[in-house]
This record gives structure tokens, C-alpha cells and sequence, in this order.
């Protein structure tokens, strides 16, 4: 699974428990990898992305859980990440 590092301009698409696909672009900050929390039992990862819906146009500034986080908890949400390209601006 692709994870983003800080500064990477990513394309994100989630389908959501009631099956609506929204698509995401911006710039990943504040990543936090995938593994063990502080606490040890509870497994995190993340990202914020800064960007826009790429449906409405709608300014994106939100913190998303890294796909392998969604899997392990809460699998009713898939999402895929990518590198942006040219072609999604």
C-alpha cells in the first residue's frame, strides 16, 4: 500500500459505509506512519491533506487515517492513496 511523506501531493478516494465515492487532492502534512501507538495496543497512522474535493471544488483541510488504520478498524470504509499527476489537477 502506498503511504505519503510530508509534501507529497496525493489523490485520495473514499467509499463510505453508505457506498458514496469522494475523491480528494492536496498536499499530505503531518504523516504520521502506520504502527503502534504510545499506548501500544491501538495501531495509528495519518496524514492532513490540504487540498480540495475534486467533485465540488470544496477547500479540503482535514486528517485523514492511513489505509491500513481504516482496514484493522473500521473495513465498512475502503480507501486508496496515490501520488497525484498532472492529469488529476
Amino acid at each position: 500500500m502506498f503511504s505519503p511523506t510530508d509534501g507529497d501531493r496525493i489523490v485520495v478516494t473514499r467509499i463510505g459505509r453508505d457506498g458514496r465515492t469522494t475523491s480528494y487532492i492536496g498536499t499530505a502534512t503531518e504523516v504520521v506512519p502506520y504502527g503502534p501507538s504510545l499506548i501500544g495496543s491501538v495501531w495509528t497512522g495519518g496524514w492532513r491533506l490540504t487540498g480540495r474535493n475534486l467533485a465540488t471544488g470544496e477547500d479540503e483541510d482535514s486528517y485523514f487515517a492511513c489505509t491500513e488504520a481504516l482496514e484493522r478498524y473500521d473495513p465498512a470504509i475502503r480507501q486508496t492513496v496515490r501520488l497525484a499527476t498532472a492529469d488529476d489537477e
